[in-house]
């Protein structure tokens, strides 16, 4: 597949273009310092390409002939306002439909959402998203739920736990439609490559079609 991913220079995009890349997928890294990308992932086969997530103006041409988009963008700030997740993905979604590109992977987490019937761990509810992951988790569901308002987009997102490094495993993944896994076979958190490597295993498949699915590696049984 031609894939167009954003992102690509963080912990997650890095290991999603690696793996792309190994699979043979054609991939094009579109991020703002392409010497860092270049650096990052030093293959011969990647493209790289410096992006202005601006306006679709400005990110349309980048999306030509591609079968599919992944957004590994994300934001950390602990304080103001967060506004990249809706902002560059209303920017992305004109871009792809300029182009008729109809298939979109992107990331948020658990507990966008504050769900009174599957709550998060009291820590979670009432200390870590408060004071530090709230402005976060907030605009991360806007951006949800402006691609369920999307209709002509097959997007699935990806909604894994806490993030850690390491490299990619063969684990399994458990999977949930919804705020969290509940069969978390002993794991609290999930590796970016294996978050990357969900990622890829969904592209061409309509089960997480235009759904927020939730997700975690577990140990095989």
């Amino acid at each position: 597949m031609k894939l167009a991913v954003f992102g690509a220079s963080g912990s997650t995009g890095v290991e999603l273009v690696k793996q792309a890349l190994a699979q043979g997928h054609d991939v094009t890294a579109l991020v703002r310092d392409p010497d860092k990308m270049a650096g990052l992932v030093p293959n011969k086969d990647l493209k790289i390409e410096k992006i202005d997530l601006s306006s679709a103006d400005t990110v349309e041409p980048h999306l030509q002939e591609k079968d599919a988009v992944i957004s590994c963008l994300g934001s950390y700030a602990l304080f103001g306002s967060v506004t990249l997740y809706t902002d560059s993905m209303e920017v992305i979604v004109t871009a792809m439909r300029k182009n008729n590109v109809k298939r979109l992977v992107c990331i948020t987490s658990w507990y966008t959402t504050d769900t009174p019937l599957d709550p998060a761990p009291f820590l979670i509810r009432w200390v870590i998203n408060p004071l530090f992951l709230g402005r976060v988790l907030t605009n991360m569901a806007q951006m949800e739920e402006f691609l369920q308002g999307c209709e002509d987009i097959d997007f699935t997102v990806v909604r894994p736990p806490m993030l850690t490094t390491g490299s990619v495993t063969d684990m399994e993944f458990n999977t949930e439609e919804g705020q969290q896994v509940h069969d978390r076979g002993g794991m609290r958190g999930m590796r970016h490559a294996d978050v990357a490597r969900f990622m890829l295993s969904i592209l061409s498949s309509e089960e997480w079609m235009r759904k927020c699915v939730a997700v975690i590696a577990v140990p095989r049984k």
